[in-house]
């Protein structure tokens, strides 16, 4: 793998989060998401399933919080200056 490579899948790898990191930013417990992902809520697909778990993009949970009102808007965990 290239120095380029690498580097670009580090970059990429900053946006990956699984329910432990879901739940922190949404002021949730993990458990919830679980739930929500089993509802089928229209929460984000996992962008790949590993054998501890799935794991979800940032940037695409952020938007369905956001979309379905689960985001808490002006908490410290607001991510939308770091956001690109």
């Amino acid at each position: 793998m290239s120095n380029a490579d690498e580097s670009h899948l580090r970059a990429l790898a900053v946006h990956l989060v699984g329910p432990a990191e879901i739940g922190e930013l949404l002021g949730v417990d993990a458990n919830t998401i679980n739930v929500w992902k089993a509802r089928r809520v229209q929460f984000p697909v996992p962008v790949r399933r590993l054998r501890s778990g799935d794991i979800w993009d940032k940037r695409e949970v952020i938007a369905w919080a956001r979309a379905t009102g689960r985001y808490p808007a002006g908490t410290e965990n607001d991510p939308a200056s770091t956001e690109s």
